[in-house]
């Protein structure tokens, strides 16, 4: 194909993708703890909707021993905490060893009133459940790195900027080096020394990754930007964390492992998982 044709059709794809990173962000929450009377940068999380009901995600270990003490930012200055009934995997060992690292909170209707206006929810057809994995850069992972994170202590208020990350998807001979299943898990490229900074459109060294946990791990197909219609995007799964054998890469449980837990322990109308099968 002619490169003068490519470099076109790849320059739209790329604004098409970052117009899709800032949609994904507006569903993505920063969660925090407070310590010293100060907010700390502790993870990140998805909210999604599904019929009726609302629900948040993120990494089991991000919740761990903290269910009482986690909060999320509404605005600059106030922190709430989210009320619900939680659903998370147990650890029977370390923590940092668990591939499936879920944590789901279905929200009640006080807490879904308090953060309205602040968040919105991304709805249940964007649930990339039974997504194939394409070997392209065409997924990007959106969370809130504690060191994007600062709190002035004279304006009381903590700025948080998301991090957009493009990245592809790893070989599948990585999966057995980081002790992960591709049924359950996705693990993709991180390179911090090659991050595109999309305000200039040059490569800088990237943010450590402590307060991506939670995070979602977004896929755009190609598509025609139309003014006024909503760019697609798949969320196809909530990222845990580094694996401690190889930091080039980052991993995360399929939506699916969420999706079958919502699906079967509240009864809801989703798409059945062709790649995991759940007994509750």
């Amino acid at each position: 194909m002619n490169q003068s044709i490519v470099n076109p059709l790849l320059t739209q794809y790329r604004a098409v993708q970052l117009e899709a990173s800032k949609a994904a962000s507006m569903v993505t929450c920063h969660y925090m703890t407070i310590i010293g009377g100060k907010p700390q940068p502790h993870g990140s999380g998805v909210f999604i909707s599904i019929g009726k009901d609302k629900f948040l995600l993120t990494a089991a270990h991000v919740v761990d021993n903290m269910e009482d003490d986690v909060y999320v930012g509404i605005g600059l200055h106030t922190m709430i905490k989210l009320g619900g009934e939680l659903t998370k995997n147990i650890s029977f060992g370390n923590r940092e060893d668990d591939k499936i690292d879920i944590s789901i909170l279905k929200l009640n209707d006080e807490t879904i009133e308090k953060i309205k206006g602040t968040y919105i929810f991304t709805g249940q057809e964007e649930l990339g459940i039974n997504h194939v994995i394409k070997y392209m850069p065409m997924y990007q992972s959106v969370g809130f790195p504690a060191s994007m994170s600062k709190y002035n202590s004279f304006k009381k208020s903590l700025k948080s900027r998301p991090f957009l990350y493009v990245t592809i998807p790893s070989d599948p001979k990585i999966y057995e080096e980081l002790g992960c299943n591709t049924e359950s898990n996705i693990v993709v490229h991180y390179n911090k020394n090659k991050v595109k900074d999309y305000s200039t459109g040059k490569f800088v060294n990237g943010p450590d990754l402590f307060g991506i946990s939670g995070s979602g791990l977004w896929f755009t197909p190609a598509q025609v930007k139309l003014k006024g219609v909503p760019i697609q995007k798949k969320l196809i799964a909530i990222m845990s964390d580094l694996p401690s054998q190889n930091k080039q890469y980052m991993f995360g449980t399929r939506i699916d492992v969420f999706t079958e837990i919502i699906r079967k322990k509240y009864n809801l109308d989703i798409e059945e998982s062709k790649f995991v099968n759940i007994n509750l």
